[in-house]
């Protein structure tokens, strides 16, 4: 698997490719998450209301920790913070039952060999490749970006940039799969075609955001035409 300083600048680019989230995409790690969040917390002497997870969500460790502390009624150093919830992240995913969401690996066998695949992830690269490993799917992805190797994790569209830049494809040929606002955000500003995996079918009526695709599993069918005619095979 590829990281950020193996790619080639002098390559010319490909037609484009389809770049995947980790969490809540490839496997369901909410929960992991959101138990990390609230240990923490506690021990800041905080109580997380709906709300305070909600803004959590999707957002890098770094981010996270950030307005941990700036919630905390006694100062905080970010970077301690940030000490406390990898610490849980780890321990949490590494007791999880880790299960496939549906239709990933039928879709990833399928783009196998056809088109570029990677994934853009806000976990901490060593998290995010305990995940791939324990899914048994490392073998499909070229590339693998985490919060760690880029300058600013998602909504920026750092991530997104940085696994195109990788594979040789071009991001405006190219199609995120992402399940929170502040991924999309980040697949958007890059300039890729956005599936959005979601429990409603509908968008509440104050979203801003605009998905080309708004499924609730990828094993839908609608999701075959547009990876495969976004993203060109090779």
């Amino acid at each position: 698997m590829f990281s950020p300083s193996t790619a080639s600048s002098g390559r010319a680019l490909m037609a484009g490719g389809v770049v995947f989230d980790c969490d809540g995409v490839l496997t369901d790690t909410t929960p992991c998450w959101d138990d990390s969040f609230v240990r923490v917390a506690s021990e800041l002497d905080l109580v997380l209301g709906h709300e305070h997870l909600a803004e959590l969500r999707g957002a890098a460790l770094t981010t996270a920790a950030g307005r941990l502390a700036q919630w905390s009624p006694r100062p905080l150093r970010q970077e301690k913070v940030l000490e406390l919830l990898r610490d849980q992240l780890v321990r949490a995913i590494g007791v999880a039952d880790l299960l496939l969401a549906d239709g990933v690996r039928e879709l990833l066998d399928e783009l196998h060999g056809a088109v570029p695949v990677g994934v853009a992830s806000n976990s901490p690269r060593a998290v995010l490749l305990h995940i791939l490993g324990r899914l048994e799917i490392t073998e499909y992805f070229s590339c693998a970006i985490s919060e760690e190797d880029v300058p600013h994790p998602k909504p920026a569209p750092d991530p997104y940039l940085a696994v195109c830049r990788v594979l040789g494809v071009n991001p405006h040929q190219s199609v995120a799969i992402e399940d929170s606002e502040v991924g999309m955000r980040s697949a958007l500003a890059a300039g890729l075609t956005v599936i959005e995996l979601a429990a409603s079918p509908t968008p509440t009526p104050d979203r801003q955001l605009e998905s080309t695709l708004r499924v609730r599993s990828l094993a839908d069918p609608r999701v075959r035409p547009l990876v495969f005619g976004s993203a060109a095979c090779q």
